[in-house]
C-alpha cells in the first residue's frame, strides 16, 4: 500500500513471506491441516494455520508479490478450513481460547476465516488464477 517502497525491501518482505509460506507448507498434513505446533506430530491437530496461510497466499497472489500459483494454494487451504466449520458456524478444531494450548474455538479463528474468504474475494475479482 505504499506509493514508494525504499529500494529492494518490496523484493526483500516478498521473498521472506514466500521462505515463511513455502517452510509451513511443507508440514501440511494429508487432510490439509497442521499441527498446532508445525513440526510436533503429538500436538493437536488445528485449522486455524491454514486460514492464515490461505489469507497470506490469496493476499500475495492477488497484490502480485507471490507468484500466481499461489493462489490456487489459497484456495486449497481455504476450502479445507471451509470442511472445519461446524453448524454453529464455528471453525474447529482450532487452538482455543484463552491459553491456546488445546483444541477448541476463538474468536482469532473467526476473524481468520473471515479475512481469508475476504481475500479469496479480491483474488477472485481480480481473476487471479494459477497459470
Amino acid at each position: 500500500m505504499l506509493p514508494r517502497w525504499p529500494d529492494g525491501l518490496r523484493a526483500e518482505l516478498a521473498g521472506h513471506a514466500r521462505q515463511v509460506l513455502d517452510a509451513c507448507l511443507a508440514y501440511r498434513r494429508p487432510d490439509g491441516l497442521f499441527h498446532d505446533v508445525l513440526d510436533d506430530p503429538g500436538s493437536h491437530v488445528e485449522t486455524n494455520v491454514a486460514q492464515m496461510l490461505a489469507y497470506a497466499a490469496l493476499t500475495g497472489a492477488t497484490d502480485g508479490w507471490l507468484p500466481p500459483s499461489y493462489a490456487e494454494t489459497g484456495r486449497d487451504l481455504l476450502a479445507t478450513a471451509d470442511r472445519q466449520v461446524d453448524r454453529y458456524g464455528l471453525v474447529r478444531p482450532v487452538s482455543g481460547a484463552p491459553d491456546f494450548t488445546r483444541p477448541g474455538t476463538s474468536a482469532e479463528a473467526q476473524a481468520f476465516h473471515l479475512l481469508a474468504h475476504a481475500a479469496l474475494r479480491r483474488a477472485r475479482l481480480a481473476d487471479v488464477s494459477s497459470t
